[in-house]
């Protein structure tokens, strides 16, 4: 995929921080794209499969279940970690029919949301439920897609293991001024410019226009306000479309695919979520750890890490009018702004880190090995 999301985020922290003297980790997935290559830089293995691809492919996919239960016959691995919901159905079944010892799966969302189509919730959720039956543990990265799970029987409580996704706090941290004054040369932002930004994969579902929409009036208010949409995608070129309907080319920033988010991060007066679904909003815990405050719609896992009125405001999905104002209390208020960057740094500080989610990920593989009789001097 040409895209890293939250979830390739966390599986590369995860293959990362695993002592390599410990464990041999290979990242199987379809070819191309910058999450190889961070993977690859990192001296990990990577096994690609070039049919594998993100719309479900009946021939294609059959194609890549035969050929990775070969490739993981032939590797003799102990354990098999997925994720996300095709590659992960794809994976458990492979694994299970290779007769891999151990088969994790982490659950970053659900692919049966409100935003598709009946037939497609339906048979996603079949799906789910039978590749529950293939692993040993499943990994949930928060508690409201625990409870989502248990609601729709996916799988049962004994397999269920709550794991946060863990943040880089030596990468996501506050930065000086002078460092924010040189990241705005760069990006052409006048030093009295009121930055809103948005990282996200520019798909359906995360509110790319809901946001727009909302700026839109909030420039009626502030009219130095600037905003930065981070990431790629199908909707790129809608995007701007929409963009340039409203006559705000001047005033929006489309950055593209940027490896490191962390810098133009640093610039953001608030960062913004809009979605209309989601597991968990990695992309918040990051900006909490730069001490950004938050705007987020009230979905998935969103209020676990946003508490209103403490480390950023919180907002109905799809509600233009409510997002506009939530965004501008919080550039209006600079003390608030201030106040809510604070507690969120603490929160991240205490909860989320990347070694934290390591070691309680390496727990569950050394539980379930035990389990199947394969002890580790470790």
């Amino acid at each position: 995929m040409p895209i890293i999301s939250g979830s390739g985020i966390n599986t590369f922290i995860s293959m990362n921080g695993m002592d390599k003297v410990r464990y041999r980790v290979a990242l199987a997935c379809a070819p191309g794209g910058p999450l190889l290559d961070l993977v690859r830089n990192h001296d990990m293995g990577v096994i690609t499969f070039t049919r594998m691809t993100q719309p479900v492919h009946l021939v294609k996919d059959l194609w890549t279940l035969i050929e990775l239960t070969n490739y993981l016959k032939k590797h003799h691995y102990d354990i098999i970690h997925t994720h996300n919901s095709k590659a992960g159905f794809l994976g458990r079944l492979a694994g299970k029919r290779a007769g891999i010892p151990v088969i994790i799966h982490t659950v970053h969302g659900f692919a049966f949301h409100d935003q598709e189509p009946f037939w497609r919730r339906t048979l996603f959720r079949v799906l789910e439920r039978a590749a529950s039956r293939w692993c040993d543990k499943m990994i949930f990265i928060s508690q409201p897609l625990i409870d989502w799970a248990l609601k729709e029987r996916i799988v049962g409580a004994e397999k269920i293991v709550r794991i946060y996704s863990g943040i880089d706090l030596g990468q996501f941290k506050p930065v000086s001024e002078e460092a924010k004054a040189d990241i705005r040369k760069k990006w052409r932002l006048n030093s009295d410019d009121v930055v809103i930004g948005m990282v996200s994969k520019l798909w359906d579902g995360k509110g790319h226009g809901v946001l727009i929409k909302a700026f839109k009036d909030i420039k009626k208010n502030i009219s130095n306000a600037k905003l930065i949409i981070v990431g790629e995608g199908y909707r790129q070129d809608s995007l701007k479309t929409m963009v340039h309907g409203y006559g705000l080319d001047d005033s929006v920033i489309f950055t593209g695919f940027l490896m490191d988010v962390s810098e133009i991060m640093a610039v953001f007066d608030v960062s913004v979520l809009p979605s209309f679904f989601e597991g968990m909003g990695r992309v918040l815990l990051e900006s909490m750890a730069m001490g950004k405050p938050v705007v987020a719609s009230r979905v998935g896992g969103i209020p676990e890490l946003v508490e209103d009125y403490v480390n950023g405001l919180l907002t109905p999905p799809g509600d233009v009018i409510g997002l506009s104002k939530a965004i501008q209390e919080v550039l209006k208020n600079k003390d608030l702004a201030v106040q809510m960057g604070e507690e969120g740094r603490k929160k991240v500080t205490e909860r989320f880190s990347a070694p934290m989610m390591v070691k309680d990920i390496e727990k569950v593989y050394l539980e379930c090995l035990k389990n199947k009789g394969i002890q580790y001097d470790l």
